[in-house]
């Protein structure tokens, strides 16, 4: 069985980073504008009872049977409702809450077993009554924490604490499930995501020449529109004039190795050393991305990162993490001529280059200024 599991759109606690709750706050304006309907469109969608999560549900889904579960809202959080983290912080019941990883029970609301059991319970029941029927697919536009909460428990394919899978507005996950009851549990197929302002993945590959070239290409028009852009050449070194260029335009650009010649011709030695390096630079990159945050949005290229999956000099675990919990603002590029199965399908962009004619099959070798 599939899964779509979504979060509301914008309310107006969301803009004012206050905590939200049990309050049964509309989408704003914004939030509304910012959502588009998806092209998939189930027969019943179930929302949790809050207008949030049936409004989002009636722009994603135009038309569905829409059905409350009111067993999956939000956390409440009590006396904390309607505040922010800078008007509590002084607070000593909200110190003790925040310094117990949110166990702690709320003064007037709950802690996070007592939700997180809340939530899961009402799922694994919603599960087990929808596969009982036959269905194939379940569509449901929740909250944030109900997410956290379903996500840290059952997804076994990606380590992770409740914080660590906090979505944007009208984001969330395709997912594939398995098992049943307390076995219940989740593969994650792609992050999905309904906010027109949310950063997408993207996927250049092939034997065609023109990969790097469509990437640096939308670095530049990025960079022209006040993004932030990071960019990682794997299996490569420093000296392609594109990267020069860039940089002058205020682009951080990394190198996977730091020595001349192929991958390929390396000895086993040298490979090790190489996936060691190359694994390093994306855990601090990825570790950057996830403690920091930019209002203009930012973008992300690694380039041939499916040349170093191929060659195994990257840990292609922690590439997928990165592209399937990342940032909310995040743009993400990929390129390589031979992608892993699951590159294509969490990707949202996807394009394949094919050569038909090049003149290296004439002997011509790589050109200073065309190809480098």
């Amino acid at each position: 069985m599939r899964i779509r599991l979504l979060r509301h759109g914008e309310t107006e606690y969301n803009r004012e980073w206050r905590f939200l709750g049990r309050k049964d706050l509309p989408l704003t304006e914004e939030g509304r504008r910012q959502l588009f309907a998806s092209k998939d469109r189930p027969g019943r969608v179930y929302v949790s009872g809050l207008k949030r999560t049936l409004q989002t549900a009636q722009i994603l889904y135009p038309g569905a049977e829409y059905i409350a579960v009111p067993e999956l809202q939000e956390m409440d959080f009590g006396a904390f409702e309607g505040r922010t983290w800078m008007e509590l912080q002084e607070e000593p019941a909200f110190q003790k809450w925040i310094e117990s990883e949110r166990f702690e029970i709320c003064p007037g609301g709950e802690g996070r077993k007592e939700f997180s059991d809340r939530i899961c319970n009402a799922l694994i029941a919603l599960v087990q009554k929808e596969e009982s029927e036959g269905t194939q697919e379940i569509t449901i536009v929740s909250h944030g924490g109900t997410i956290m909460a379903a996500m840290e428990r059952f997804c076994t394919d990606l380590s992770g604490q409740y914080g660590e899978w906090r979505l944007g507005n009208g984001e969330g996950y395709l997912l594939e499930s398995t098992g049943q009851g307390r076995n219940l549990r989740w593969h994650i197929r792609k992050r999905l995501s309904y906010a027109k302002n949310a950063g997408r993945v993207h996927l250049y590959y092939g034997e065609g020449r023109g990969k790097t070239s469509i990437a640096m290409g939308t670095a530049l028009r990025a960079l022209a529109q006040g993004r932030e852009v990071r960019i990682v050449q794997f299996c490569k070194n420093e000296g392609s004039g594109e990267t020069k260029q860039l940089e002058t335009l205020g682009a951080i650009v990394s190198y996977g190795k730091d020595t001349p010649g192929f991958v390929s011709s390396m000895t086993k030695e040298e490979k090790e050393k190489l996936r060691e390096r190359q694994t390093k630079l994306l855990e601090r990159i990825a570790e950057e991305l996830r403690n920091t945050w930019s209002g203009s949005g930012r973008m992300l290229i690694l380039d041939e990162v499916c040349a170093a999956l191929e060659q195994e000099v990257l840990d292609e675990k922690l590439l997928w993490e990165l592209v399937l919990r990342k940032p909310s603002d995040l743009e993400i590029l990929m390129t390589g001529r031979h992608p892993k199965a699951w590159m294509a399908e969490a990707a949202d962009y996807v394009t394949e280059l094919k050569s038909e004619k090049h003149p290296y099959e004439d002997g011509l070798a790589a050109r200073r200024g065309i190809e480098f």
